[in-house]
């Protein structure tokens, strides 16, 4: 891999988000159903950190193995779909983040996917270094990031930081509907009230979020690959 990205681009909009709701809440549904990730367009270029497969697209357990697809992906140029599905440690989150970093080419649009990023921040301070890098620097390189997590006060503030949009979901325990509410401007209440599969979509202006009601998808496409 090349560890620099290509053809900086300062006008793709910033458009980071975070998906944040207790377990069952719908944060992955949420993803695949966000129309601003072209999931069935097939140049679109989907890189995914899942251990789960959650996500359609090629799961590879090894680096090598994501390494290797990700390569065939990329010199097809006719997108791709790949996806990281190894140990959910922070040494692998790092190295994912520079492989991520090192493929981005300001010509094209790469969707970003991280499930889970409370597994990979050691504390809710600063992200590790080349997480901050990809959060920071990613979009004018035509990096899109998507990051979910049902642990909110554990995230580091560089992703709330970064990410301008935000789905807030179902939470759970008052001082989590305080902490989600006062992200977004709203009542701690108003978070309260949500059920699975309703999130409030905040765009980071003074306009007041939207409710938005998702219906559960079955999930398809999944493979996996060593």
């Amino acid at each position: 891999m090349r560890f620099q990205p290509v053809n900086p681009d300062t006008s793709w909009a910033a458009l980071h988000t975070m998906y944040l709701a207790a377990t069952g809440g719908g944060k992955s549904q949420a993803v695949l159903q966000n129309p601003d990730i072209p999931w069935k367009q097939k140049t679109a270029r989907i890189v995914m950190w899942d251990q789960a497969g959650d996500y359609p697209g090629l799961h590879c357990d090894t680096r090598a193995g994501f390494v290797k697809h990700l390569r065939a992906g990329i010199a097809g140029g006719c997108g791709f779909r790949v996806a990281f599905s190894g140990p959910a440690t922070v040494e692998n989150f790092e190295w994912w983040c520079e492989v991520v970093w090192s493929i981005l080419d300001g010509n094209h649009l790469t969707y970003i996917i991280a499930e889970e990023l409370s597994e990979v921040c050691p504390t809710p301070g600063k992200a590790t270094p080349n997480a901050a890098v990809l959060l920071n620097q990613a979009r004018k390189y035509g990096g899109r990031f998507h990051g979910t997590s049902q642990f909110p006060q554990e995230v580091a503030k560089t992703f709330y930081r970064n990410c301008t949009l935000k789905f807030i979901g179902q939470q759970m325990g008052d001082d989590m509907c305080k902490k989600m509410a006062r992200e977004i401007g709203l009542q701690a209440a108003d978070v309260a009230a949500l059920n699975p599969l309703e999130f409030y979509r905040h765009d980071g202006t003074a306009k007041k979020p939207e409710i938005v009601h998702l219906k559960y998808k079955r999930k398809t496409g999944v493979k996996w690959a060593a």
